[in-house]
């Protein structure tokens, strides 16, 4: 059976299965009256009929899985290993003719201008409301009409620079506006990314056509962008509601694109009325900023006093001049769905002009008459908010029956300003493949436009056409939608996209890391060695008790494993140690213990999952794995002592090589910028740490056998200690002798070449921080210099004199063994210190500037 048979079926059952009282009609995309496939998709149905299921099948997997790879994602809840699932684009694409598309490019232009012309006017002067044009009340009482706006200069004289459009088939298949995205223009990066992922998996499809490239998006709205600076060489960030947000693989996806720092609201400060970034390298002053973050939540001194995703003050800042925010401030209210009906008197009042595209039929529930036309015949309408995407009405498959018309009834009439209706049957029916066979959806398409600084609107030639899923009309990606490649013909004997376009005078700005990033990648460092030093050591117990130890190497093991591991939180059940199985499978899997290896693993995700748009597919899919290793439910308590020590052991060194591989993985997919680099200074840190704290424990255990007498319990003591800490096979390489204290403290403070070398921890991270960090960083001294100190404190001591006179030559518990003690604590206060100095310096925000910009109150020159 041809996809188009299979496609006339689903729909002749899909009308069987309809119980509405009146029948929706659909426009069919790619199917004619007659049943046949439209012209423009010949080539592609014949493409499709001569691939096996079994083809079609494999290559929308290599879709999905190029996808993955790419890291598109979209609102997905992270109830799994790393969070989101891929963003879903079909096989077969959408095609508009050349005839098609230049009235959708002119319908679109022609509502910009209009609805630009309005907002100067709204904002300004508000001819159209005093002369009765729109009424006031869905203007002024929007929740989105932004009274401060009024005393804002826009961008270039300009509200809307980058902007969004939801336009859907009518029954009888002319293309209808369904909604503004005016201010923000959500889903521009999924529509290069579908171009990506389908030139890779489905190149030979692009041969039986002739359409528009998509590639240059990003490049045009970073030189509109920079057209709003004064500088030759600005500074420009994309400020978007971080992590938490839906669209947040977009911003990542943009900013990388664009080549410009993507920030939260935390990573800038206002100061003097200008804004700026707080870097690793002090602070950095921004002139142009790419909001996504809706107005309401900007500046809490303005707007919502709550919002922690705003700057205090950038409302002041856009007041004086000192940055652009694109788009405008009060540009939001286009948004308003209850704007849409007015469309037609806007280009009539302001650009004197017959709307090239007509709307869906759109009743504000705010006016009386209106409301009543709806609630009549519910049905047969889609409910919905003025602005996002929730939607009250239920989807196909669900009942609409009378408690859940009552309800929603309810709603509505509690605050029925904030809600509009449109009629059913404005999306068209398409194919989509799943499994390699051909599924009936509904679709509809966003299309995306940019004001240039000539005034010039040029819309991009593609879109974002979104689908629903299997026996759902809801193509908001929010609600299950996904997505398809969006194609525009080449008009024949059109010059467009023939021959290179010329060269732009557009140089990347250089590349910022914000303390936030620095200190993500640098607890992610922590953490992950950490983990790895604590699964190492519970794997390397769980090896020793499988050994034939005899009785006096269990009685001096133990208490060194005891005293080395950290304790479990909450106590531990009466008799049992860390020596014992159930206590090391704890200390494993307890995810509310804050030392174990699984709460580690965790936060090092945690803080990872936060800077996603820096990090490496591949370097990202190795923490995945981790995570995954817990992912399982581990804890049984039926579990025999032998399955406990075996699932112990094996997840233990699977963390071990897994966060080994990380690292090596990230060094060669990731650019070696500074925000990786305070991942590796992370590891180094917790590293010199972790060997400091464990030499002062061990140096307590060695003052306790002090004397000839104890020499043979201090080699076995030894012997745990280095296995526990990996390095008895270093020490043997390194010395070539029975293991004695002198060369132990030696070997793990001063060696240059030991990895656990706490020298060669700190020599390792005063380079990563000179190389990546100018002169003029204002930690940067200060930091190196502390490092240096502390160095010169680790060489400059003899240990072989400390450890022969005070254990080798000593007695237990001597009053001469204080210096020793002394010392290896002196030297672990001032290595934990090292974190303070490189937390101070590049990652709590901390704010240095030059005199001549010193802010007028000085108390806020040195804190945030």
């Amino acid at each position: 059976m041809g996809p188009e048979k299979r496609l006339r079926v689903q729909q002749a059952k899909r009308e069987a299965r309809s119980n509405r009282a009146a029948a929706v009609v659909h426009w069919n995309e790619l199917l004619d009256a007659s049943g046949q496939p439209r012209e423009i998709y010949e080539p592609l149905f014949r493409r499709f009929a001569s691939a096996t299921r079994g083809e079609l099948k494999r290559i929308d997997e290599q879709l999905e899985a190029t996808m993955r790879e790419m890291g598109v994602t979209f609102d997905i809840p992270r109830d799994s290993p790393w969070g989101r699932r891929p963003w879903f684009c079909d096989l077969l694409p959408q095609v508009f003719t050349a005839g098609e598309w230049r009235v959708l490019a002119g319908g679109m232009a022609q509502r910009l201008h209009a609805y630009e012309c309005f907002l100067r006017d709204v904002y300004g002067e508000q001819r159209i409301l005093r002369q009765g044009i729109v009424p006031l009340q869905p203007v002024l009482g929007s929740p989105y009409f932004q009274r401060a706006a009024r005393a804002l200069k826009p961008p270039g004289g300009r509200y809307l620079h980058l902007s969004g459009m939801a336009v859907g088939r009518a029954p009888d298949g002319r293309m209808v506006v369904k909604h503004h995205y005016f201010s923000h223009a959500s889903g521009m990066s999924y529509m290069i990314q579908n171009r990506r992922a389908m030139a890779r998996v489905l190149p030979q499809a692009f041969l039986d056509y002739s359409i528009h490239s998509v590639t240059e998006a990003t490049t045009d709205i970073l030189e509109v962008l920079r057209g709003y600076a004064r500088d030759a060489e600005p500074t420009i960030v994309l400020l978007s509601p971080g992590q938490g947000s839906a669209a947040y693989s977009e911003h990542s996806f943009l900013a990388r694109r664009m080549g410009i720092p993507l920030v939260q609201g935390g990573d800038l400060i206002v100061l003097n009325d200008h804004v700026y970034l707080k870097t690793v390298s002090g602070l950095e002053r921004i002139e142009v900023i790419y909001s996504r973050v809706s107005d309401t939540w900007l500046d809490p001194l303005v707007f919502r006093r709550d919002s922690l995703l705003g700057v205090p003050g950038i409302v002041q800042c856009i007041r004086q001049g000192t940055v652009a925010v694109v788009n405008a401030v009060g540009s939001q209210l286009m948004d308003d769905r209850a704007m849409l009906p007015f469309a037609p008197a806007l280009i009539r009042y302001y650009l004197g002009e017959t709307p090239l595209l007509d709307d869906l039929d759109t009743y504000w529930l705010g006016d009386l008459d209106q409301r009543e036309v709806v609630l009549n015949d519910l049905p047969r309408f889609i409910v919905r908010p003025i602005y996002g995407e929730r939607i009250l009405t239920p989807d196909e498959s669900e009942p609409f029956d009378e408690r859940r018309q009552r309800a929603m009834l309810r709603e509505i009439l509690e605050n029925p300003a904030g809600f509009v209706a449109q009629p059913r049957g404005s999306s068209a029916l398409t194919l989509c493949y799943e499994s390699g066979r051909p599924r009936t959806r509904h679709q509809d398409h966003i299309l995306f436009a940019l004001h240039r600084d000539d005034g010039d609107c040029a819309v991009f030639p593609g879109a974002l056409t979104r689908v629903a899923e299997e026996g759902s009309f809801f193509t908001a990606s929010e609600l299950g939608g996904g997505s398809k490649d969006t194609w525009v013909e080449i008009a024949p004997g059109t010059a467009a996209d023939a021959g290179p376009r010329p060269a732009r005078d557009v140089h990347p700005p250089s590349r910022h890391v914000t303390s936030r990033v620095a200190e993500a990648f640098y607890w992610t460092g922590r953490y992950l060695d950490r983990a790895r030093n604590l699964a190492a050591m519970i794997a390397v117990i769980e090896s020793l008790e499988t050994e034939e130890l005899n009785s006096t190497e269990r009685t001096l093991y133990r208490p060194i494993w005891n005293r080395m591991l950290p304790p479990l939180e909450g106590g531990r059940a009466r008799g049992e140690s860390i020596s014992s199985v159930g206590g090391r499978y704890r200390l494993t899997f307890d995810p509310a213990g804050s030392g174990s290896v699984w709460s580690s693993i965790e936060r090092a995700a945690n803080n990872a999952e936060s800077i996603l748009e820096c990090l490496s597919n591949e370097a990202g899919g190795t923490l995945s794995r981790m995570r995954s290793l817990f992912a399982a439910p581990r804890r049984h308590a039926r579990l025999s002592d032998a399955k406990r020590a075996a699932l112990t052991r094996r997840t233990c060194e699977q963390i071990t090589e897994l966060v080994a591989q990380f690292f090596g993985m990230a060094q060669t997919t990731m650019i070696a910028d500074g925000g990786w680099r305070f991942c590796e200074i992370g590891e180094r840190v917790e590293r010199a740490a972790i060997t400091a704290n464990a030499l002062a424990t061990m140096t307590r255990s060695l003052l306790r056998t002090a004397g000839p007498a104890g020499e043979h319990a201090r080699e076995i003591q030894l012997s745990a200690f280095l296995r526990l800490l990996n390095c008895r096979d270093a020490y043997r390489r390194v010395y070539q002798m029975r293991i004695e204290p002198g060369p132990v403290f030696q070997m793990l403070w001063q060696n240059p070449m030991v990895p656990r070398s706490v020298n060669r921890c700190l020599t390792h991270c005063r380079d990563l921080l000179a190389r990546s960090q100018s002169e003029a960083a204002p930690g940067l001294q200060r930091t190196l210099a502390g490092i240096e100190a502390l160095r010169d404190e680790v060489l400059q001591t003899d240990w072989d004199q400390l450890a022969e006179r005070e254990i080798e030559s000593g007695a237990p518990g001597s009053a001469n063994a204080a210096e020793l003690a002394g010392r290896v604590n002196d030297l672990l206060d001032h290595t934990l210190a090292i974190h303070h100095l490189i937390a101070d310096g590049f990652l709590n925000h901390q704010i240095h500037m030059r005199a001549a910009d010193q802010p007028l109150l000085t108390g806020f020159s040195h804190a945030v």
